[in-house]
């Protein structure tokens, strides 16, 4: 921590508007990251978060103007979000949260700061995320969610009100292998944009059917599913075929991982391995 404070202590901290920590063995983060009162954005990168409490949380009176968060392939003191993340007066104005590549266990549902900050971009991309709260996809303003790469068997079956911003979801690389009604109210929205289940059992099954190798999902159908999404029929015709993606590209993070990995990795990245 003291040597944080040392480099901090050359510069005037109330001008700062962005902040990289990358390579980080042990990071401390200091109280004083409550003078940077400018920052727009904040990036940590291939490093340890071994302290991060509530004396230096982001907070709205100390960041205003804060705009992102990324934390890229990051660990934490027993895989745990740190309590610098989870202030009761988080940032108004953070619209983008990212956590990509980190060794998060305890996370088994989204933490209700972030649903409460109502981000318009929010992606748990290859994180061990095992349950999603229906609140997330009513988050207002929300346009793109990312969960790919969890380890997702199921969806919340009653989201009572979708957010009608969204629309891009990425599911790319889970067990999704149903969806409940409330999804067919998401893609048949008129501002709907992509539903990407690439790479999971929904779209092995999807693809079969489009293909005519098979005629129906290997979900046996129930009443309880998506009357559209689930319905073989409607696999190769609108809306099915034009907004949802079993494209295997779109396999990978939401966030832009590979570009940060070449300008900043001290040798080649580990590749990505799906938790």
């Amino acid at each position: 921590m003291s040597e944080v404070e040392e480099k901090w202590s050359e510069f005037d901290s109330s001008t700062v508007v962005q902040l990289l920590i990358r390579h980080c063995p042990a990071l401390e983060m200091p109280p004083s990251i409550g003078k940077f009162n400018a920052l727009h954005g904040v990036k940590v990168y291939n490093s340890t978060i071994a302290d991060w409490g509530e004396s230096a949380a982001f907070t709205s009176a100390n960041h205003p103007n804060i705009l992102s968060i990324y934390l890229v392939r990051v660990n934490m003191t027993d895989g745990l979000l740190p309590t610098g993340f989870q202030s009761s007066d988080f940032p108004s104005n953070l619209c983008d949260i990212e956590l990509c590549v980190t060794n998060l266990r305890a996370l088994t549902s989204i933490p209700s700061v972030l649903v409460r900050l109502e981000p318009k971009y929010l992606a748990f991309t290859a994180n061990p995320i095992t349950q999603v709260p229906a609140e997330v996809f009513e988050i207002p303003g929300l346009r793109t969610l990312g969960l790919g790469q969890l380890n997702l068997n199921e969806l919340p079956r009653n989201v009572t009100n979708p957010s009608p911003s969204l629309n891009m979801i990425f599911f790319d690389g889970t067990n999704i292998s149903i969806f409940w009604p409330w999804m067919d109210d998401i893609v048949t929205m008129e501002t709907w944009g992509l539903l990407v289940p690439s790479l999971t059992p929904y779209c092995v099954d999807l693809e079969a059917i489009q293909n005519g190798v098979a005629n129906a999902f290997s979900t046996p159908p129930s009443p309880d599913y998506a009357p559209i999404l689930m319905d073989p029929s409607q696999a190769n015709v609108y809306p099915v075929y034009y907004v949802v993606s079993c494209d295997p590209s779109w396999l990978g993070t939401y966030y832009f991982i590979d570009l940060d990995d070449e300008n900043m990795a001290i040798s080649p990245a580990p590749a990505l391995v799906r938790p």
